[in-house]
């Protein structure tokens, strides 16, 4: 079954009302649960629901809604994607902390920046090094990623495991990582990034 394409115009007033929502909601502090009922509420929603009620049923607009806007809502706070420009913030610059743990001469290789994890190519000049990062749960894809990498690489990949604000990590679980990045070779870094304003 084919989905509806939304009007330019209709999309736009959405997802620009998704994102303030999701934004005020602290949305990955919530529960699956949460998250769940939110759908449903968003489809009651007036400003939302109201506005994709002639081009989807409720299931629809809940499919629309989990598959588009909000599986895209990671990448958009890291700047990355069509849904980027509806981000009420975004996340600070992942080069902060790779400078942080790395060394100051290190920078980002423009051009480099990619997704599928989160991950770009750095260096210091002489030597180049891949380093992806996303949050804890995401820690096999970036383990995988990283791997592949580390065949061919000339330099260990750098693994930074993300965490948000009032996230906090047991001292097992920072045993857990530091124990399969050290296995499969690899540097592993914890790193809070914060939201800030756009530019």
């Amino acid at each position: 079954m084919s989905i509806p394409k939304l009007p330019n115009e209709i999309r736009e007033v959405v997802c620009r009302e998704l994102y303030r929502q999701v934004h005020a909601l602290d949305w990955e502090s919530m529960s699956d649960r949460q998250k769940t009922e939110q759908y449903s509420l968003w489809v009651d929603d007036p400003a939302i629901g109201g506005e994709l009620a002639d081009h989807f049923t409720a299931e629809g607009m809940r499919v629309w809604l989990k598959d588009g806007p909000m599986k895209e809502y990671a990448r958009a706070l890291e700047g990355v994607g069509q849904y980027a420009k509806y981000a009420v913030k975004k996340l600070t610059d992942i080069e902060i902390p790779v400078r942080e743990a790395l060394g100051q001469e290190w920078r980002t290789v423009p051009g480099t920046l990619a997704e599928k994890p989160m991950h770009v190519t750095v260096t210091n000049g002489s030597v180049e090094r891949y380093v992806c990062w996303g949050q804890p749960h995401t820690l096999r894809d970036l383990l995988w990623a990283a791997v592949r990498e580390a065949v061919d690489a000339p330099a260990r990949p750098l693994i930074v495991v993300t965490l948000r604000e009032n996230t906090v990590l047991t001292e097992d679980d920072k045993t857990f990582q530091d124990k399969l990045a050290a296995h499969c070779g690899l540097d592993l870094i914890r790193v809070t990034r914060h939201l800030v304003d756009k530019n």
